[in-house]
């Protein structure tokens, strides 16, 4: 057997002598053809997409592989199923100018060698499963124009010596593993175009020499950890398109020098830590079809010159602290595709004039103070694919079923009613529940034997209407009226109309209470003549409730009272009683809600009364 062994490893060595030395003598010397070999062999290459012609016919007709002057110059073997290590004989091409191996899966380490191809000019390894550091020898490619090591697992720092680089036009590091900061050896390499280190762990101030690199148009350094203020040198970069610094740690104003890179094209600094306004030099980058500022900490409006940027197509400046109205500039972004204002603080009424951004597709608004009417004016957006204006202080909704884009509206946390609601039921993935209380909330004071008659107005065509008592149904208490007549004391309490529709079934509306006291009857807060001998809270009843539970406690002396509905987990969901109160017997009423007047969801809770040293819970069960 070890005979045998003997035999076919001389074998396989005559054999590959023997190629090396046929193809030496006819095209390339032995140790290119040896190092192709070794290649083809660390690789697996007989399971290559494309293996045509290698180990078997002249070199030059070697899939993905060029001749020039008798020495390989040039390897292309592009999404080829390479997988495995790159061999450290890679090392011997010296006259290799271009190397390109993405889009395979290669693994390993980058071998040192790498940097004896001296004569490199393009060196591309993006997208495949190399790991360990970048190794230093790569300084020693003063050729390379450029650099693509992209989509690896790459890890440590970046060496210094890549700033021997100097004739690279461009660097790609994106979506690796490589930490540190970046090493200032970088700003010798002024010829770059194009520097992408974006999602990394890379960590430090970000760096003011950026700005020497003034024949960049394409800058990306987002997700990572870089920290401290954007420089002002950023302006220095004119010749920049592309801009991408999110996702970073990055503090303080935007630069108005940033107002100097009239090129750009795109501009992404959200999610970081920003503050101020936002600068009103912006308005001078006219080329601007992207705008992405959300996710900082900006205050203050919106600035008039930003409606100058009228080839923006996708503007988002949400989840900021900005403030102020809306101006009517907004409507010259006709442009925009994608307007996302959502979670600041923008008041008064939505502008007609965003009915004039006919392109318009997705449109957030959500979680601000906008008050007043959706302007019909927004029925002309025949491509709005998705409308959210939920949780605002809104009152009237035009008609937008017409609008066949539409796929979802949400509208919930507002103040709408069922007339709003009705017409737009046929919107896909309408959400309109919950909405505010309606009506406004009175004290009625009314004689023995007289009569009253309160009311609730609401628009719709299919409503359904129920007086209630205390969270109880009152029997034929079913119009959007409510007689009493010739009042007893019986009748004092806390009246509230519930709300309902046959065709948007999913929404309830309340009206605010309504607390009638008899007057020469018992009173509201007194239920009894006389003064309690002791603290009480009472349990509450009904109890399993819904909507509403009433709660009776005791003083038998003036004293501050505070009676608070909590959840399981000890957050605070409503304050019933805040108050001092003078002896007597006392009613509360609570109707599921939280402080904020939205249903809560139903299951167990705690009702905590505090007066001076006297302390009792009761358990609240809502069921739905």
């Amino acid at each position: 057997m070890k005979t045998i062994s003997i035999f076919i490893v001389v074998f396989a060595f005559c054999m590959l002598t023997g190629i090396t030395q046929n193809l030496s003598a006819q095209e390339v010397p032995e140790q290119d053809s040896l190092a192709l070999v070794a290649l083809y062999n660390s690789t697996n290459g007989a399971n290559w997409t494309n293996n045509t012609g290698w180990l078997t016919g002249p070199v030059s007709s070697w899939y993905g592989i060029s001749i020039t002057e008798g020495r390989v110059s040039k390897i292309n073997l592009h999404n080829n199923n390479l997988e495995g290590p790159i061999p450290p004989e890679i090392g011997n091409l010296t006259q290799l100018k271009d190397l390109n191996l993405p889009v395979n899966k290669l693994s390993g380490s980058i071998p040192a060698e790498i940097g004896n191809l001296t004569n490199l000019s393009d060196l591309a390894l993006r997208q495949n499963e190399l790991s360990g550091p970048i190794p230093v020898g790569i300084g020693n490619l003063t050729n390379l124009v450029s650099l693509y090591l992209n989509v690896n697992q790459l890890t440590d720092s970046i060496p210094a010596q890549i700033g021997n680089l100097t004739k690279l036009a461009g660097i790609s590091f994106y979506d690796n593993q490589l930490s540190g900061s970046i090493p200032s050896e970088m700003q010798n390499l002024t010829l770059l175009t194009e520097l992408n280190l974006s999602k990394n762990q890379l960590t430090g101030v970000f760096p003011s020499w950026i700005g020497n690199l003034t024949e960049l148009t394409s800058l990306s350094m987002g997700q990572n950890q870089f920290s401290d203020h954007i420089p002002a040198e950023i302006g220095n970069l004119t010749n920049l398109t592309y801009l991408y610094l999110a996702s970073n740690q990055l503090s303080g104003p935007i630069p108005k020098e940033i107002g100097n890179l009239t090129n750009l094209n795109k501009l992404y600094l959200n999610v970081n830590q920003l503050s101020e306004s936002i600068p009103p030099e912006i308005g001078h980058l006219s080329k601007l079809t992207v705008l992405h500022l959300d996710r900082n900490n900006l205050t203050g409006p919106i600035p008039n010159e930003l409606y100058n940027l009228t080839n923006l197509t996708a503007l988002r400046l949400y989840d900021n602290q900005l403030s102020d109205s809306l101006s009517s500039g907004i409507g010259n972004l006709t442009n925009l595709t994608q307007l996302w204002l959502n979670d600041n603080q923008f008041t008064g009424a939505i502008p007609a004039v965003l009915g004039n951004i006919i392109n318009l597709q997705l449109l957030y608004l959500m979680n601000n103070q906008f008050s007043g009417a959706i302007p019909a004016e927004i029925a002309n957006l025949f491509q709005l694919q998705n409308l959210n204006v939920n949780n605002n202080l809104l009152t009237d909704l035009p008609d937008l079923s017409p609008d066949t884009s539409l796929t979802g509206l949400q509208i919930q946390n507002n103040k709408f009613t069922f007339e709003d609601i009705e017409p737009n039921l046929g919107v896909e993935n309408f959400i309109y529940s919950p909405q505010d209380s309606v009506g406004e909330k009175q004290d009625t004071t009314i004689d023995l034997g007289s009569n009253v008659q309160f009311s609730v107005t609401v628009g719709g065509t299919a409503n359904q209407y129920q007086w209630m008592k205390y969270g109880v149904d009152i029997s034929d208490a079913v119009n959007s009226s409510y007689v009493i007549d010739s009042a007893e004391s019986s009748d004092q309490g806390s009246y509230v109309c519930k709300i309902t529709n046959t065709l948007a079934a999913e929404l309830i509306l309340y009206s605010r209470p309504i607390k009638v006291i008899v007057s020469g009857g018992i009173g509201i807060e007194d239920k009894s003549t006389s003064i309690p001998k002791e603290f009480v809270l009472f349990q509450n009843y009904p109890n399993p409730f819904n909507p509403a539970t009433i709660i009776k406690y005791n003083l038998p002396k003036a004293v501050h009272v505070r009676l608070v509905v909590y959840d399981l987990s000890g957050r605070r969901i409503k304050t019933l009683v805040d108050a001092n109160q003078q002896p007597g017997h006392f009613i509360t009423v609570w109707q599921g809600r939280d402080d904020n007047n939205l249903p809560v969801a139903a299951g167990v809770y705690f009702c905590r009364f505090d007066v001076q040293d006297f302390q009792k819970v009761i358990k609240l069960v809502l069921i739905k």
